[in-house]
Protein backbone atom coordinates (compact mmCIF):
# COMPACT_ATOMS: atom_id res chain seq x y z
CA UNK A 1 0.00 0.00 0.00
CA UNK A 2 1.34 3.44 -0.93
CA UNK A 3 2.38 5.79 1.88
CA UNK A 4 -0.23 8.36 0.84
CA UNK A 5 -2.99 5.72 0.98
CA UNK A 6 -1.87 4.64 4.44
CA UNK A 7 -1.95 8.23 5.65
CA UNK A 8 -5.43 8.74 4.19
CA UNK A 9 -6.75 5.59 5.89
CA UNK A 10 -5.22 6.63 9.20
CA UNK A 11 -6.82 10.07 9.06
CA UNK A 12 -10.19 8.54 8.16
CA UNK A 13 -9.92 6.13 11.11
CA UNK A 14 -9.10 8.94 13.54
CA UNK A 15 -12.05 11.00 12.28
CA UNK A 16 -14.42 8.03 12.62
CA UNK A 17 -13.18 7.35 16.13
CA UNK A 18 -13.72 10.99 17.09
CA UNK A 19 -17.28 10.99 15.78
CA UNK A 20 -18.08 7.68 17.44
CA UNK A 21 -16.77 8.96 20.76
CA UNK A 22 -18.95 12.04 20.45
CA UNK A 23 -22.00 9.97 19.56
CA UNK A 24 -21.36 7.65 22.51
CA UNK A 25 -21.16 10.51 25.01
CA UNK A 26 -23.75 10.74 27.75
CA UNK A 27 -25.77 13.95 28.36
CA UNK A 28 -23.99 16.15 30.85
CA UNK A 29 -20.51 15.14 29.73
CA UNK A 30 -17.90 17.63 28.56
CA UNK A 31 -16.95 16.37 25.11
CA UNK A 32 -14.31 19.04 24.48
CA UNK A 33 -12.87 21.93 26.53
CA UNK A 34 -15.73 24.37 27.05
CA UNK A 35 -18.31 22.17 25.28
CA UNK A 36 -20.92 20.08 27.07
CA UNK A 37 -23.42 17.62 25.58
CA UNK A 38 -26.86 18.57 26.88
CA UNK A 39 -29.10 15.97 25.24
CA UNK A 40 -30.10 14.09 22.13
CA UNK A 41 -33.15 15.17 20.12
CA UNK A 42 -35.57 12.29 20.61
CA UNK A 43 -38.20 12.92 17.95
CA UNK A 44 -37.47 10.61 14.98
CA UNK A 45 -39.08 13.18 12.67
CA UNK A 46 -36.25 15.63 13.41
CA UNK A 47 -33.54 13.89 11.47
CA UNK A 48 -31.29 16.86 10.66
CA UNK A 49 -31.75 19.84 12.99
CA UNK A 50 -30.48 22.69 10.83
CA UNK A 51 -31.48 25.86 12.68
CA UNK A 52 -32.46 26.69 16.25
CA UNK A 53 -33.65 29.75 18.17
CA UNK A 54 -34.62 30.22 21.80
CA UNK A 55 -38.15 31.51 22.31
CA UNK A 56 -38.27 34.88 24.07
CA UNK A 57 -41.88 34.33 25.16
CA UNK A 58 -42.01 30.72 26.31
CA UNK A 59 -39.65 29.25 28.89
CA UNK A 60 -37.45 26.31 27.82
CA UNK A 61 -38.80 26.33 24.26
CA UNK A 62 -36.43 26.08 21.31
CA UNK A 63 -37.69 26.21 17.75
CA UNK A 64 -35.97 23.98 15.22
CA UNK A 65 -36.54 22.35 11.83
CA UNK A 66 -35.08 19.85 9.41
CA UNK A 67 -32.56 20.71 6.72
CA UNK A 68 -33.91 20.86 3.18
CA UNK A 69 -37.24 21.45 1.47
CA UNK A 70 -40.46 19.77 0.46
CA UNK A 71 -43.73 19.20 2.35
CA UNK A 72 -42.36 16.68 4.86
CA UNK A 73 -39.57 19.07 5.89
CA UNK A 74 -41.74 22.19 6.12
CA UNK A 75 -42.45 21.67 9.81
CA UNK A 76 -41.52 23.92 12.73
CA UNK A 77 -40.81 22.00 15.95
CA UNK A 78 -40.77 23.21 19.54
CA UNK A 79 -38.32 21.23 21.67
CA UNK A 80 -36.84 21.60 25.15
CA UNK A 81 -33.27 21.29 26.39
CA UNK A 82 -33.75 17.61 27.14
CA UNK A 83 -34.54 16.93 23.48
CA UNK A 84 -38.27 16.38 23.96
CA UNK A 85 -40.76 17.67 21.38
CA UNK A 86 -43.44 19.97 22.77
CA UNK A 87 -45.26 20.87 19.54
CA UNK A 88 -45.06 20.79 15.76
CA UNK A 89 -46.51 23.17 13.17
CA UNK A 90 -46.56 22.55 9.40
CA UNK A 91 -45.64 25.64 7.37
CA UNK A 92 -48.22 26.20 4.61
CA UNK A 93 -48.78 28.69 1.82
CA UNK A 94 -45.21 28.63 0.56
CA UNK A 95 -42.73 26.19 -0.94
CA UNK A 96 -39.37 26.02 0.83
CA UNK A 97 -36.48 24.90 -1.36
CA UNK A 98 -33.71 24.61 1.22
CA UNK A 99 -34.61 25.66 4.77
CA UNK A 100 -31.31 26.25 6.54
CA UNK A 101 -31.86 28.53 9.52
CA UNK A 102 -34.27 30.36 11.83
CA UNK A 103 -34.13 33.81 13.38
CA UNK A 104 -36.21 35.57 16.02
CA UNK A 105 -37.01 39.11 17.11
CA UNK A 106 -38.45 40.61 20.28
CA UNK A 107 -41.83 41.38 18.72
CA UNK A 108 -43.08 37.79 18.52
CA UNK A 109 -41.88 36.92 15.01
CA UNK A 110 -39.83 34.04 13.66
CA UNK A 111 -37.97 34.19 10.36
CA UNK A 112 -37.59 31.21 8.06
CA UNK A 113 -34.34 31.20 6.12
CA UNK A 114 -34.92 29.45 2.78
CA UNK A 115 -31.34 30.36 1.98
CA UNK A 116 -29.49 27.16 1.13
CA UNK A 117 -27.77 27.26 -2.24
CA UNK A 118 -25.84 24.06 -2.83
CA UNK A 119 -23.58 24.35 -5.88
CA UNK A 120 -24.73 28.00 -6.19
CA UNK A 121 -27.57 27.05 -8.55
CA UNK A 122 -30.17 29.43 -7.12
CA UNK A 123 -30.29 32.97 -8.48
CA UNK A 124 -31.97 34.37 -5.36
CA UNK A 125 -32.78 33.36 -1.77
CA UNK A 126 -35.90 33.85 0.34
CA UNK A 127 -36.78 34.74 3.94
CA UNK A 128 -40.28 34.50 5.42
CA UNK A 129 -41.75 36.05 8.56
CA UNK A 130 -44.24 34.10 10.67
CA UNK A 131 -45.90 34.80 13.99
CA UNK A 132 -44.39 32.68 16.75
CA UNK A 133 -47.00 30.01 17.54
CA UNK A 134 -48.01 29.02 21.05
CA UNK A 135 -46.31 25.68 21.81
CA UNK A 136 -49.12 24.83 24.23
CA UNK A 137 -51.40 24.47 21.21
CA UNK A 138 -49.51 21.30 20.31
CA UNK A 139 -50.06 21.55 16.57
CA UNK A 140 -51.74 23.55 13.82
CA UNK A 141 -50.54 25.04 10.54
CA UNK A 142 -48.76 28.38 10.23
CA UNK A 143 -48.37 30.62 7.19
CA UNK A 144 -45.92 33.44 6.38
CA UNK A 145 -47.00 37.05 6.90
CA UNK A 146 -44.20 38.68 4.90
CA UNK A 147 -41.56 37.53 2.43
CA UNK A 148 -38.26 38.86 1.10
CA UNK A 149 -36.59 37.84 -2.13
CA UNK A 150 -32.84 38.23 -1.68
CA UNK A 151 -30.83 38.91 -4.80
CA UNK A 152 -27.10 38.29 -4.86
CA UNK A 153 -24.89 41.38 -5.25
CA UNK A 154 -22.61 39.41 -7.56
CA UNK A 155 -21.77 35.74 -8.03
CA UNK A 156 -24.26 33.48 -6.18
CA UNK A 157 -23.01 31.77 -3.02
CA UNK A 158 -24.17 29.14 -0.55
CA UNK A 159 -25.66 30.29 2.75
CA UNK A 160 -26.86 28.59 5.95
CA UNK A 161 -27.02 31.38 8.55
CA UNK A 162 -29.69 33.99 9.27
CA UNK A 163 -30.18 36.52 12.08
CA UNK A 164 -32.14 39.75 12.52
CA UNK A 165 -31.30 42.92 14.38
CA UNK A 166 -33.69 45.85 14.66
CA UNK A 167 -35.15 46.49 11.18
CA UNK A 168 -32.54 44.53 9.22
CA UNK A 169 -31.97 40.91 8.29
CA UNK A 170 -28.53 39.36 7.84
CA UNK A 171 -27.20 36.26 6.10
CA UNK A 172 -23.70 34.79 6.22
CA UNK A 173 -21.97 33.21 3.25
CA UNK A 174 -20.85 29.60 3.53
CA UNK A 175 -17.55 29.40 1.70
CA UNK A 176 -14.78 26.84 1.33
CA UNK A 177 -11.04 26.55 0.62
CA UNK A 178 -10.19 28.91 3.53
CA UNK A 179 -12.13 31.81 2.04
CA UNK A 180 -13.44 34.15 4.75
CA UNK A 181 -17.16 34.17 5.53
CA UNK A 182 -18.95 37.44 4.78
CA UNK A 183 -22.07 39.01 6.26
CA UNK A 184 -24.73 40.55 4.01
CA UNK A 185 -27.67 42.72 4.99
CA UNK A 186 -31.19 43.28 3.66
CA UNK A 187 -33.71 45.87 4.92
CA UNK A 188 -37.14 44.82 6.13
CA UNK A 189 -38.69 47.85 4.39
CA UNK A 190 -37.82 46.50 0.94
CA UNK A 191 -38.77 43.01 -0.20
CA UNK A 192 -36.85 42.65 -3.45
CA UNK A 193 -33.34 44.09 -3.64
CA UNK A 194 -29.70 42.93 -3.78
CA UNK A 195 -27.95 41.96 -0.56
CA UNK A 196 -25.41 44.47 0.75
CA UNK A 197 -22.01 43.35 2.06
CA UNK A 198 -21.45 44.82 5.54
CA UNK A 199 -18.62 42.76 7.07
CA UNK A 200 -15.96 40.17 6.33
CA UNK A 201 -15.15 37.81 9.19
CA UNK A 202 -11.86 36.16 10.06
CA UNK A 203 -13.56 32.73 9.90
CA UNK A 204 -12.06 30.43 7.27
CA UNK A 205 -14.26 27.41 8.02
CA UNK A 206 -17.73 26.94 6.42
CA UNK A 207 -20.25 28.82 8.62
CA UNK A 208 -23.45 26.86 9.25
CA UNK A 209 -25.47 28.90 11.76
CA UNK A 210 -25.72 32.23 13.54
CA UNK A 211 -27.52 34.18 16.25
CA UNK A 212 -27.38 37.63 17.81
CA UNK A 213 -28.05 38.20 21.49
CA UNK A 214 -31.33 39.92 22.36
CA UNK A 215 -29.52 43.14 23.30
CA UNK A 216 -27.26 43.07 20.23
CA UNK A 217 -24.05 42.85 22.25
CA UNK A 218 -22.91 39.45 20.97
CA UNK A 219 -22.93 37.75 17.59
CA UNK A 220 -22.41 34.00 17.61
CA UNK A 221 -21.50 31.93 14.56
CA UNK A 222 -20.90 28.18 14.31
CA UNK A 223 -18.75 26.55 11.66
CA UNK A 224 -17.39 23.13 10.87
CA UNK A 225 -14.48 23.74 13.24
CA UNK A 226 -16.37 25.11 16.25
CA UNK A 227 -18.07 28.24 17.59
CA UNK A 228 -17.15 31.92 17.44
CA UNK A 229 -18.48 34.91 19.36
CA UNK A 230 -17.96 38.57 18.45
CA UNK A 231 -18.57 41.53 20.76
CA UNK A 232 -20.27 44.00 18.43
CA UNK A 233 -22.18 46.40 20.68
CA UNK A 234 -25.19 46.45 18.37
CA UNK A 235 -23.15 47.23 15.24
CA UNK A 236 -22.72 44.26 12.89
CA UNK A 237 -20.13 46.11 10.81
CA UNK A 238 -17.69 45.81 13.75
CA UNK A 239 -17.22 42.15 12.88
CA UNK A 240 -14.69 43.09 10.20
CA UNK A 241 -12.23 44.44 12.78
CA UNK A 242 -13.18 42.25 15.74
CA UNK A 243 -11.11 39.31 16.96
CA UNK A 244 -13.66 36.66 17.94
CA UNK A 245 -13.41 34.27 20.83
CA UNK A 246 -13.16 30.77 19.39
CA UNK A 247 -13.98 27.42 20.99
CA UNK A 248 -12.81 24.46 18.98
CA UNK A 249 -15.14 21.58 18.20
CA UNK A 250 -14.34 19.85 14.95
CA UNK A 251 -17.74 18.45 14.01
CA UNK A 252 -18.95 18.29 10.42
CA UNK A 253 -22.58 18.24 11.55
CA UNK A 254 -23.10 21.25 13.85
CA UNK A 255 -25.69 23.47 12.21
CA UNK A 256 -27.75 25.82 14.39
CA UNK A 257 -27.02 28.03 17.39
CA UNK A 258 -28.74 30.40 19.80
CA UNK A 259 -27.76 32.31 22.91
CA UNK A 260 -28.97 31.13 26.31
CA UNK A 261 -28.01 32.50 29.75
CA UNK A 262 -25.36 29.78 30.21
CA UNK A 263 -23.68 30.22 26.83
CA UNK A 264 -24.33 29.24 23.22
CA UNK A 265 -26.70 26.33 22.58
CA UNK A 266 -25.92 24.41 19.40
CA UNK A 267 -27.75 21.63 17.56
CA UNK A 268 -26.40 19.20 15.01
CA UNK A 269 -27.63 17.16 12.10
CA UNK A 270 -26.77 14.11 14.23
CA UNK A 271 -29.54 15.17 16.68
CA UNK A 272 -27.18 16.31 19.44
CA UNK A 273 -27.66 19.44 21.56
CA UNK A 274 -24.44 21.07 22.79
CA UNK A 275 -23.69 23.97 25.11
CA UNK A 276 -20.60 26.13 24.61
CA UNK A 277 -19.83 27.38 28.12
CA UNK A 278 -16.79 29.65 27.85
CA UNK A 279 -17.41 32.99 29.61
CA UNK A 280 -17.15 34.87 26.31
CA UNK A 281 -20.45 33.34 25.21
CA UNK A 282 -22.16 34.59 28.38
CA UNK A 283 -20.84 38.14 28.83
CA UNK A 284 -23.80 40.05 27.47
Amino acid sequence: MARSQTKTLLLASLLAASLNACNAAEPGQEIAPGVRLLAYIRDPRIKESSGVVASRRHADVYWTHNDGGGPKKQVLYAIDREGNTRASFPVIGVTLHDWEDLAIDSAGHLYIGDIGNNNAKRKSLAVYEIDEPNPQAGTGSIAPKRAWKLKFPGVPFDCESLFVWKDQGYVVSKVFDKARAQIFRFPFKETNRPLTLVATTKIESPVTGGDISANGTLLGLVAKNGAYVFRIGGDVTRVSKANPHYTKLKNEHIEGCCFVPEGLLVTSERRMIFLFTDPAFRRQ
